[in-house]
């Protein structure tokens, strides 16, 4: 069957500087006055990855005629493609389909890879591609030709890195823009899911990523940056730092990896990013 969803969501300057404030930038402006712009609503700036949560419409995954087993998908990568910088607030509209699906058998499960294009008042801004891993939905007899791979890291050091610290309540904050799956905040179900403690969201790990390669590449401007990807590889903590190590390729084309230095744990892999 054929989907093709749509979103719709009014979103003022308020909702940019929570969503800000859930990727970390309350922290890097006590310390640095620059990035009062991203906290405070006098000339307000969005962060480019606040594309991937808004105007969002995932009907599909919960309706049963689709078939998708909803309690066991992951999500397993996320990239953007900015058009045009974020509006700080507009009517967000969007525009959802289906690129592909591809099996890998009964037990694999299957690849679904949706894009997702996001309007700010009627004008394109950005363009989301989300890969998810459909574990309960195998073995259909599909194939895996074309299915997204990430890219290995250039076999050689990186070329530099950032760190960026979180808070303990970075995901109480976070789960403010929508994302209130109570992995994130509930120690019982974190518990019961086999984690220590609630686990800090994926696309809020990336969001720091996107954070930590404008600061060390693109000299703080946001703007800058124009398309940012990246596969989930392990799971963040709230309270721990994340470095993004980063490897030059020319022409603003830009390697990432994640990782926590705390546990020295690879948590996103096969970055790419492109930066004016």
């Amino acid at each position: 069957m054929a989907y093709e969803g749509k979103g719709r969501q009014d979103w003022s300057v308020k909702d940019t500087i929570i969503y800000n404030l859930g990727v970390g930038f309350g922290i890097s402006a006590i310390d640095d006055p620059e990035q009062l712009r991203f906290v405070l609503e006098d000339k307000i700036a969005s962060f480019p990855t606040m594309g991937a949560v808004v105007a969002i419409s995932a009907g599909m995954y919960a309706d049963p005629r689709y078939g998708i087993a909803y309690n066991k998908i992951l999500h397993g990568e996320e990239a953007i493609e900015l058009l045009r910088p974020m509006p700080a607030s507009a009517t967000f509209t969007s525009t959802n389909k289906v690129d592909g699906i591809w099996d890998r058998g009964a037990e694999g499960g299957a690849i679904m890879q949706v894009s997702r294009t996001v309007f700010a008042d009627d004008e394109a801004v950005a363009v989301n591609r989300s890969v998810y891993m459909l574990r309960g939905n195998g073995g259909f007899g599909g194939s895996m030709e074309g299915a997204p791979k990430a890219a290995a890291a250039p076999d050689r050091d990186p070329d530099g890195y950032y760190d960026l610290a979180t808070r303990d309540e970075q995901a109480l904050i976070y789960r403010l823009s929508g994302d209130t799956n109570p992995l994130h905040s509930v120690p019982k179900v974190a518990a019961k899911a086999g984690f220590p403690k609630p686990i800090l969201m994926g696309l809020c790990n990336w969001a720091i990523a996107a954070r930590g390669l404008v600061a060390g590449l693109a000299d703080g401007d946001q703007t800058r940056l124009k398309r940012v990807g990246a596969r989930f590889a392990s799971v963040v903590y709230p309270g721990e730092t994340i470095r993004t190590e980063y490897w030059k390729l020319g022409d603003g084309e830009i390697a990432f990896r994640c990782r926590v230095v705390e546990r020295d744990q690879i948590v996103l892999t096969g970055g790419k990013a492109t930066i004016a």
